[in-house]
């Protein structure tokens, strides 16, 4: 059992926060902050199942929009004290097959968030980026915050362009800026969709009795982090007055997807085939992120091991299946996506 640091541990009075993206990321945050007694308001196109079933319950407010330069978000952000971004749709296949289309869904909207949080002034910004492939293939393992930031795909390089930004903004006009650098998520509120998501991917393939797609060997090596500890891990930081830069947020331990497939094959109790295809150039051969400043500054380490997450995830999927909710699944849904 792990054990915080004071500051951790100490209760903090309500700030009134607000997290633009309903997906996996920004439903567990919301919820988190929630429980913690924090005013909470989602800000987002659309919303995670997860969400919506326990939002009115946790009293998290859930406000529609598109994230741009207008009126309705900037209502929003004037009304927080804390900005949690975690919207974006880029992924690594997606953004290789159309780089254009994944800068302005995904760089784009951000910068726009960060000018309107500029014109409100005084408020904090926790920035979701990507720690599965900022760094590309770095040399060190667990990599630390800063290692080169050397991407070898359009995914990776739009995640360092959103933390340019984001810097500029903080260097230029004064925002209040940290950045949280993720592993590989995953947990219940994952649905398997835009080719993101191994487990869950392997998962909605198995209730449909169709194989599930293994990218090469299975030698692809992941720090899967459970989506509820990445939750705690991003309050915990961007509460911290005392946090600033970039924080990793992962395990510090990785997986292979062979493992993984060993794994889920325990837990579903149930027969199932497996396709191997091709090994894509976008998969970054190993993540495996060193935890130690983020643990150093708040005490916080993940508490899920990856079965008992991937049980859940399991328990979560077959829930939704057995209500007739069928998100669609990609055909090339089989591979992890490193945020």
């Amino acid at each position: 059992m792990r054990q915080g640091t004071a500051a951790s541990r100490r209760p903090r009075p309500p700030q009134p926060s607000l997290v633009v993206g309903g997906g996996l990321l920004g439903s567990h945050v919301a919820l988190r902050l929630a429980a913690a007694g924090h005013p909470t308001t989602v800000f987002s196109r659309s919303f995670n199942p997860l969400l919506h079933a326990a939002a009115a319950d946790k009293g998290v407010r859930l406000v529609e929009g598109a994230v741009e330069l207008s009126t309705p978000l900037a209502k929003e952000i004037d009304a927080a004290d804390v900005i949690f971004y975690t919207a974006g749709s880029s992924t690594p296949g997606a953004s290789d097959r159309d780089p254009a289309a994944s800068l302005v869904g995904s760089v784009a909207p951000a910068v726009a968030l960060l000018e309107q949080v500029r014109r409100a002034g005084g408020r904090r910004v926790a920035l979701a980026s990507s720690g599965g492939t900022v760094y590309g293939c770095p040399t060190t393992f667990p990599t630390p915050e800063d290692a080169p930031l050397e991407p070898i795909s359009v995914h990776g390089l739009n995640a360092v362009a959103l933390e340019r930004y984001a810097q500029f903004f903080a260097d230029r006009h004064s925002l209040d800026l940290v950045v949280l650098r993720y592993s590989n998520l995953y947990g219940p509120g994952q649905l398997a969709q835009r080719s993101q998501g191994v487990v869950a991917a392997w998962a909605r393939a198995i209730m449909a009795g169709e194989p599930i797609v293994l990218f090469g060997d299975g030698s692809v090596r992941r720090d899967f982090v459970y989506a509820a500890d990445a939750a705690e891990a991003t309050v915990f930081v961007a509460l911290n007055p005392a946090a600033h830069g970039a924080y990793n947020v992962g395990t510090g331990c990785a997986s292979s997807l062979r493992e993984v497939l060993d794994v889920v094959e325990d837990v579903v109790d149930q027969p199932f085939v497996v396709e191997t295809r091709e090994a894509r150039e976008v998969d970054v051969p190993l993540v495996e992120l060193d935890c130690s400043r983020i643990r150093a500054l708040t005490g916080w380490a993940p508490t899920t091991e990856l079965r008992d997450g991937v049980a859940a995830s399991w328990e979560w999927l077959r829930g939704l299946n057995m209500a007739g909710v069928q998100p669609a699944v990609e055909p090339s849904a089989g591979a992890s996506r490193p945020r």
